[in-house]
């Protein structure tokens, strides 16, 4: 299972919450923030993935903004595991994490500003 996945970007805490925001709006996730430096990232419905099973996909993604050097670490974190949808739910819920990774990954290459990234596959 992954337990979180790193991307080091270049820039200020402040921009690099604007681009964190910026890459979840383009992949469809509604953003909230918790914190200047944390939130939760969802797309889908929890109720309807509770009631329909994976029928209704459900998925979130915790984060987290570390600062330092010369931009900061975005660490996120699988916030669902997808039992709620059986064993295809959790699968499901693995994968979507793989490509949401990459995903941002890709975003925030094509911006100018990756400064690196790791997955933990644990």
């Amino acid at each position: 299972m992954t337990n979180y996945a790193d991307i080091a970007v270049v820039g200020s805490v402040q921009n690099v919450q604007n681009l964190v925001q910026a890459a979840f709006a383009a992949h469809k996730f509604r953003v909230g923030w918790a914190s200047a430096t944390k939130g939760k990232a969802e797309k889908g419905s929890r109720g309807a993935n509770l009631a329909l099973g994976a029928l209704a996909q459900y998925y979130a993604v915790d984060f987290e903004i570390y600062p330092g050097g010369q931009g900061a670490t975005l660490r996120l974190f699988q916030a669902n595991s997808g039992w709620a949808g059986g064993a295809i739910g959790a699968h499901r819920v693995r994968k979507q994490f793989d490509e949401l990774y990459g995903l941002l990954t890709t975003w925030f290459r094509s911006q100018g500003v990756l400064a690196g990234a790791k997955i933990d596959k644990t």
